[in-house]
């Protein structure tokens, strides 16, 4: 994270972290966070709105939903900082959506891996729309541990002339390091493609991993994050 992050989420055990995917994950699965009740619930990236509750400064400055110095933050009649986000404070500006990761694939004459970035709010990948991907699931028969990063520039405006669509481009790197397998993805374009326009409250975004088959792997996303430009 730095100093442009809006939200994000980190690796690790504790609350709102994201716990390791395990197991058989032929079948896409998206990012987890851990919830307090032991349960956990699909990771959830939300281009923030006015009443947005997404961290506070240290030391805190008065209200709940900034994350961080507030530069440029009006100020209310009492002295304190109002939020520092609207409906409108995305409009034609462009921000960065981006994962990465490390992985241990289990290994298999079959076996691959593919991380997908999406738009949408459904654990089901296919109900989302792809914004970014490692490319073709890179193929490794012996398995083992691999590293991953994907990154998206995404721009979204619904104003005069505009049709409220997401678009941009993204890259991505995967790199199986036993037996040294890399594939890069370069500067592709990114668009949502809908001829539905789409509302601020609509631009969430989840990361997904997929295993080439059912022997037992482990993803372990590190950082998931949305920030400024």
């Amino acid at each position: 994270m730095n100093s442009n992050t809006i939200a994000a989420f980190k690796g690790g055990t504790g609350r709102n972290q994201m716990p390791a995917l395990s197991g058989d994950l032929s079948t896409a699965t998206a990012a987890k966070i851990n919830n307090d009740n032991g349960t956990t619930s699909t990771a959830l990236l939300v281009v923030p709105l006015q009443t947005a509750i997404i961290g506070a400064s240290n030391p805190f400055f008065g209200s709940g939903a900034l994350l961080g110095p507030a530069y440029g933050a009006f100020f209310t009649p009492d002295g304190g900082q109002s939020p520092f986000f609207s409906s409108t404070s995305f409009e034609g500006v462009p921000f960065r959506v981006r994962a990465h990761g490390t992985a241990v694939m289990g290994a298999n004459a079959a076996q691959s891996l593919q991380i997908n970035l999406v738009l949408g709010t459904s654990a089901t990948i296919g109900s989302d729309v792809i914004l970014g991907t490692t490319g073709a699931a890179l193929a490794t028969v012996a398995g083992g541990a691999c590293s991953f990063s994907i990154v998206a520039e995404l721009l979204w405006s619904i104003g005069s002339g505009a049709n409220g669509n997401v678009a941009g481009r993204h890259s991505a790197t995967i790199s199986f390091l036993v037996t040294p397998t890399r594939q890069v993805v370069s500067d592709v374009i990114t668009t949502n493609a809908t001829a539905a326009a789409l509302a601020a409250s609509n631009l969430s975004f989840a990361v997904f991993a997929t295993a080439g088959n059912a022997a037992a792997s482990t993803v372990q996303f590190s950082e998931f994050a949305l920030e400024i430009i």
